[in-house]
């Protein structure tokens, strides 16, 4: 059971979700931000867990 690339990109889409909430939780830019952010940042982080959950066409594991 390998990862695809699109597992993969989804990984990779997550990562840096991490790493950028860290550094906007260091300059507290979220007060900041409008609903609109908020909103986009959510559909992302579903996105990155949609991708990184994608079943593999590679995988034959019935």
């Amino acid at each position: 059971m390998g990862m695809s690339f699109i597992n993969w990109m989804g990984f990779v889409m997550l990562v840096c979700a991490l790493l950028l909430n860290e550094l906007f939780l260091g300059i507290n830019a979220w007060y900041d931000l409008n609903m609109g952010a908020i909103i986009i940042a959510v559909v992302y982080l579903v996105v990155g867990v949609a991708l990184s959950l994608w079943p593999s066409a590679q995988d034959q594991t019935a």
